[in-house]
């Protein structure tokens, strides 16, 4: 089973300004990185301790091609006492590259950013630091009511 949503570590306000200040095309993002996008049960259970828990991300490229831009990151630690010293380096559980989407052009889907990794236009090695939460965010399913 896989469950409908993304467990993320969404950036504080002041450190997604920070990233945002680098965005050089129309739509912003800047404010998460992905852990699993939609995670089978069992990355669900294993990823659940997480929630809530206070993290640091270490950047250490910048990476772009035409349409998308974004910050790869090189290392996620949870701050937590109550995870153990293996428990505490978070690492993204399925396929894609952990990363903090800067910016893209309008029209660009979240999937057409392997390109970005795959063949990147522009590369740049980068040093940064940043700060957040971990939280499960669950994709809102729309209801359409036919009855008149």
């Amino acid at each position: 089973m896989k469950h409908n949503g993304y467990f993320a570590m969404v950036l504080d306000n002041e450190w997604s300004e920070v990233v945002s200040r680098n965005a050089t095309m129309d739509v912003v993002r800047s404010d998460h990185i992905t852990i699993a996008y939609k995670p089978t049960d069992e990355n669900y259970q294993k990823l659940l301790p997480l929630i809530g828990k206070r993290a640091n991300a270490y950047i250490n490229q910048y990476r772009a091609n035409e349409s998308i831009e974004a910050f790869m990151v090189d290392l996620i630690c949870c701050d937590s006492y109550s995870l153990t010293e293996e428990e505490k380096v978070v690492e993204r559980v399925d396929d894609g590259q952990a990363h903090i989407t800067i910016s893209h052009k309008k029209g660009i889907r979240p999937g057409e950013a392997n390109t970005m990794f795959t063949a990147p236009t522009k590369t740049e090695d980068r040093v940064g630091y940043v700060e957040g939460t971990f939280k499960w965010i669950p994709f809102l399913k729309m209801v359409v009511n036919n009855e008149k």
